[in-house]
């Protein structure tokens, strides 16, 4: 679920110091600097260097640096309207929006853009003593079409928002689809919606 639970004191400690850590840290060898492009919702947008620890944190906030490697702005979700950066070829874009589960902004990162439009969120594993992230998806048109689609309740998400297409019902019902194929359903599931009218049909 979206809604964010009570974190151990520790953790708290960490997420809540991420703004303000050294930019140039790293993390099993890792860089944590991003090239960012962000705007405002009156259309001003920038480019700077932004921390990065993992996506859950940038769900939050989003920490600018300079060239030294100095915090020079730290936002949250009620002061932007999104950012982009593009780790080797892929585009990842989060949006700011009002959290689909409790009241509050978050910075979700959308994955699909068209009639709908697809969002995932990472959630802390609280099972595991090692730090994980379990997945959810969240659509929206025009509102949260909940409930979400998560691993846990995998096919019956799937089929509560796509079996309105009887091909994809049967996909998903039989296994060849899953929550790895999520961009694909949806896609699908937008050409399917088109005509109120189904050649196929199974049982």
């Amino acid at each position: 679920m979206l809604n964010r639970k009570i974190l151990p004191d520790f953790m708290l400690i960490i997420l809540m110091a991420v703004p303000f850590t050294d930019c140039h840290s790293q993390i099993e060898d890792k860089p944590l600097l991003v090239d960012v492009t962000y705007w405002k919702d009156n259309g001003d947008s920038s480019k700077g260097e932004a921390l990065y620890i993992n996506q859950y944190n940038l769900q939050f906030n989003l920490t600018i640096c300079d060239t030294s490697g100095q915090p020079l702005a730290y936002y949250s979700p009620k002061d932007l309207e999104g950012f982009v950066y593009y780790p080797g070829n892929e585009k990842i874009v989060f949006i700011s929006v009002l959290n689909p589960v409790d009241m509050g902004r978050v910075f979700l990162r959308k994955v699909y853009s068209g009639h709908y439009t697809l969002y995932q969120f990472l959630d802390i594993n609280y099972g595991n003593t090692v730090l994980s992230f379990t997945v959810s998806y969240y659509l929206w048109d025009k509102e949260w079409k909940l409930p979400p689609i998560t691993a846990k309740y995998e096919k019956e998400s799937l089929l509560y928002h796509f079996s309105k297409c009887p091909e994809l019902e049967y996909k998903i019902k039989t296994g060849q689809y899953g929550l790895q194929n999520i961009k694909t359903i949806i896609t699908e599931f937008e050409k399917c919606e088109l005509t109120d009218e189904y050649e196929f049909f199974y049982e």
